[in-house]
């Protein structure tokens, strides 16, 4: 009887350090593969159009309103891979630009024209509190692309939506890659190639004497000419070097 104890004993410790691996490998498959979280919550809108808006972590969305669905979409355009990024316009009439390229978007994301690698992304969203709000998931995905030209577009400079920094955001580029601050960041700059790679001047004029370096952009690709990409952008910064930078247009400006 008590050699039939010990091995009753004995088979419960080994099935209690197997769950206890499984428990561990589950939360450690969690850190190195994260699930995607939601992205915050915001009010349903009460009328028909697009409001900029930053995400619970920081990127830089639209929210949509068209009869009375609600549709969110990423305001980064779809440019080619090593090309510098740029957040898209919205225009009243109901399509979103991007000022760079002339590609067109419809409202829904969906590519209606130009050169792009594909359609916005687009994140599915669920309503709360009776319909008053709506919460955004973080797995988006793109919205495909329809056949056609790049609209022609009209729009009135008091019809443009856009991204902007509140006063005081803003970062000189070279200051934030010394200070690292965490998430989405404001800055202002100019993007430029140096050495085989590319660099965010500080300031908006042709001197360069602070800098920061920009990852993940093919310095062959930058412009030179009057498309230079010169002022507001919004971007991370991982150990010392800014990632993820991508143009803010100004409608208004020449750009």
């Amino acid at each position: 009887m008590r050699d039939l104890g010990r091995r009753l004993l004995i088979g419960l410790a080994v099935v209690a350090a197997a769950v206890m691996a499984i428990g561990y490998a589950f939360i450690a498959g969690r850190i190195a593969t994260p699930i995607e979280s939601d992205l915050g919550t915001f009010e349903v809108p009460d009328r028909n159009g697009a409001e900029a808006v930053l995400l619970a972590d920081g990127r830089p969305a639209f929210i949509v309103g068209s009869e009375g669905d609600v549709i969110v979409v990423d305001a980064r355009g779809r440019h080619a891979a090593g090309a510098p990024g740029r957040l898209v316009v919205w225009c009243e009439g109901g399509i979103f630009l991007d000022l760079v390229s002339g590609a067109t978007y419809a409202a829904d994301g969906v590519l209606m024209g130009g050169p792009a690698a594909d359609g916005l992304v687009v994140h599915p969203v669920r309503t709360i509190n009776g319909g008053a709000h709506f919460v955004v998931d973080g797995a988006g995905a793109a919205a495909g692309a329809a056949a056609g030209e790049p609209v022609a577009l009209d729009c009135p400079m008091d019809r443009w939506v856009v991204h902007r920094p509140e006063a005081g955001e803003i970062f000189d580029p070279s200051v934030a890659a010394d200070g690292e601050p965490p998430g989405w960041i404001w800055l202002e700059g100019r993007l430029r190639a140096e050495a085989g790679g590319a660099i965010l001047c500080d300031g908006l004029d042709g001197a360069c004497a602070a800098f920061a370096e920009v990852g993940g952009i093919d310095p062959a690709v930058i412009p030179s000419d009057e498309r230079a990409l010169i002022g507001s952008f919004i971007g991370r910064v991982r150990e010392g070097v800014i990632v993820d930078l991508n143009f803010v247009p100004d409608p208004g400006g020449s750009s």
